[in-house]
C-alpha cells in the first residue's frame, strides 16, 4: 500500500509542475503554517485490552499552492509535528503517555469557489510520513530494544487526509485537516496501531 500512496504523491507532484509549463499564467503561492492538533491510534482487535486517548500536540511548515484553474488547485508543503497520545490498560486503568517527533509531506486536490473578498476550498489526497522519534517513559520505540532484540514501532507512515478551510483576500488562510492513517505502525507480533488525528490552523502566504 506505501509504494501506492508515494506513487499517487509523485504523479500529483509531477502533474503541478508540469501543468504550470503549459499554464504560465496561473498563480503559485507559497507560504508557512502553524497548527494545533489532537491524535491518537486505531488499535486492531488483537489490542482489545488496551485504549487510545487522544492528546494535543502542533505542527509548523511550510507550503506551495498551486491554482490550475479558477475552482482547482493543488496545495502541498512539508509540516514537523509533535503529537503526544495516552495508551490506557482497560484493566488497571495504567497508562504510557507516547510522545512523537516527525515530519509529513501532504499533497491534496483543492476545490475552490469565490466567496466574500475570499476563496472557500476543500481538498482531499494522499500524505506519507517518517517519525524522528516515538517516545515512552523515555524509550524511544524506533530503536531496538536489547529485549526483544526489535523496535517496537515503524517510522514510515502514509495515509489519506482532508481540509477546509478560507483563503483571505490579502495573506491570510484558516484550515482544518483530517489524517486517516493506513500503515500498521506496531511492528511486534501481536498488536495493531495506526495514526488517527485531526487539526486546525493559520498560514501565511507571501
Amino acid at each position: 500500500m506505501k509504494k501506492y500512496v508515494v506513487t499517487l504523491i509523485l504523479v500529483m507532484t509531477v502533474a503541478m509542475f508540469s501543468t504550470q509549463l503549459s499554464a504560465q499564467d496561473n498563480p503559485v503561492s507559497i507560504g508557512i503554517k502553524a497548527g494545533t492538533s489532537l491524535s491518537n491510534y486505531r488499535l486492531g482487535d488483537d489490542m482489545k485490552g488496551f485504549k487510545s486517548k487522544m492528546n494535543i500536540g502542533g505542527s509548523v511548515g511550510g507550503f506551495i499552492k498551486y491554482d490550475i484553474s479558477t475552482n482547482f488547485a493543488l496545495q502541498s508543503g512539508i509540516d514537523v509535528y509533535y503529537k503526544t497520545s495516552e495508551l490506557e490498560s482497560k484493566a488497571d486503568k495504567s497508562s504510557d503517555k507516547l510522545k512523537s517527533l516527525g515530519v509529513e509531506i501532504p499533497i491534496y486536490g483543492v476545490f475552490q469557489v469565490k466567496a466574500g473578498n475570499g476563496n472557500f476550498f476543500i481538498g482531499a489526497g494522499p500524505y506519507i510520513g517518517y517519525g524522528i522519534s516515538t517516545k515512552s517513559d523515555g524509550v524511544n520505540l524506533f530503536k531496538k530494544s536489547s529485549e526483544a532484540g526489535m523496535a517496537a514501532m515503524n517510522r514510515w507512515d502514509y495515509g489519506v487526509g482532508g481540509i477546509i478551510g478560507y483563503d483571505f483576500a490579502k495573506n491570510w488562510q484558516i484550515n482544518a485537516s483530517y489524517q486517516f492513517g493506513l500503515a500498521d505502525l506496531h511492528k511486534s507480533k501481536g498488536g495493531s496501531m495506526k495514526s488517527h488525528g485531526a487539526a486546525i490552523g493559520i498560514a501565511y502566504k507571501f
